[in-house]
């Protein structure tokens, strides 16, 4: 009897998880860069090192992967950004991530990269490129 309750227990599990991970794979941080994150790269062209995000907020955590940048922060060092999700468009933001925050931010369409820099911003411009410090995704 105790078998196939923790045979339940664990199929259920295992679903729930399929589950989950089929409807979210914008919003689940992988720590790399795997399809539906954002693939953020410390130099221009996708090259350096990278870091993958796929939930929204601040970019908390180091460059990875060796060559120029392995180890060091993101936040305010990510030169150039691949949108790796399929479904949802990117936006990095200059400033700490708020859902009200309406401050300067690089738009990425979804399965599309960019360098990032400057972008209009009361009437004069924000160089985005070492300047992001978070990401928020929406839907198309």
């Amino acid at each position: 009897m105790k078998k196939k309750i923790a045979a339940g227990v664990l199929a259920a599990a295992t679903l729930g998880s399929v589950l989950l991970g089929a409807s979210a794979p914008a919003f689940a941080s992988s720590g790399g860069c795997v399809s539906g994150d954002a693939c953020l790269y410390y130099s221009p062209g996708l090259q350096g090192a990278k870091f993958g995000k796929g939930e929204y907020g601040n970019y908390d955590g180091n460059f990875g992967g060796g060559g120029a940048g392995n180890g060091q922060p993101v936040m305010n060092n990510a030169a150039s950004v691949w949108n790796m999700d399929h479904y949802h468009n990117l936006r990095v933001h200059y400033r700490e991530f708020s859902i009200r925050d309406s401050g300067p931010n690089q738009f990425v369409p979804h399965d599309q990269w960019v360098n990032l820099g400057a972008v209009p911003w009361n009437g004069g411009s924000v160089n985005m490129r070492n300047n992001n410090h978070s990401q928020s995704w929406e839907g198309i």
